[in-house]
């Protein structure tokens, strides 16, 4: 029984020890990492890019009681554009090709194409059609690296700020607002992305848009709908 509780010890002992020790390199990498030149470097691949994948998650919560507001996925590849999901619990599914559009009507399954419109520009869907139109930014202020953690199989750096916004609907209708960023350490490319804000017309109501990115830059091609 005393061997056995001398080894039971030993093994505590040297798990403090492997574990602080993990701590403190941790430490150590994350106090080289500026989190200034990280989010910069990070965005600008992110809005370089030719083509990308993504999935939107946002919500309204007030209080206690949280809604969804969307849930859609996503692509995008040059000047074209493709998402589908629910808005509001309403099926949506819209192609941008060029200046041509086609949304799907969720009644009779029908296509509505129409011409010389480009959804990009337009506050409805802006933010669905192209996700990243959400996180650009004027300036960025108390930024932070607040830790590490891995999504879909990165590793990643998770950097926290205040943005000053570069988009008329979040100015117009939203405040307080604090952005996360998950980059992989390998290439310091986005991987995850989060806004929350609060509403300027109704205080106590709270927005969180999560976007999940992929396969930046990789050979994705859109084609219309038959």
């Amino acid at each position: 029984m005393q061997r056995l509780k001398t080894w039971w010890l030993a093994g505590l002992v040297c798990l403090v020890i492997i574990l602080g020790g993990a701590g403190f390199l941790i430490f150590r990498a994350m106090s080289k990492v500026d989190p200034v030149l990280l989010i910069t470097e990070t965005m600008a691949k992110a809005q370089q890019a030719r083509s990308y994948r993504f999935q939107i998650q946002s919500d309204f919560s007030v209080g206690s009681e949280t809604r969804s507001w969307t849930q859609v996925e996503g692509e995008k590849a040059d000047t074209s554009y493709h998402f589908k999901g629910t808005i509001l619990g309403t099926p949506v599914e819209i192609y941008q090709i060029g200046s041509r559009s086609y949304t799907l009507d969720p009644v009779n399954k029908n296509w509505y194409i129409l011409d010389g419109t480009d959804l990009t520009r337009q506050q409805i869907y802006s933010a669905e059609i192209d996700p990243l139109v959400n996180f650009q930014f004027k300036a960025i202020q108390g930024p932070r690296l607040v830790g590490t953690e891995k999504v879909n199989n990165q590793n990643c750096w998770v950097v926290e700020f205040q943005p000053e916004v570069d988009s008329q609907y979040l100015e117009m209708w939203w405040q307080n607002c604090t952005n996360r960023l998950w980059v992989a350490k390998r290439g310091h490319v986005l991987v995850k992305a989060m806004v929350t804000a609060e509403n300027k017309n109704s205080p106590g109501t709270w927005l969180t848009m999560t976007v999940t990115f992929q396969d930046f830059n990789r050979k994705i091609a859109i084609n219309p709908p038959e």
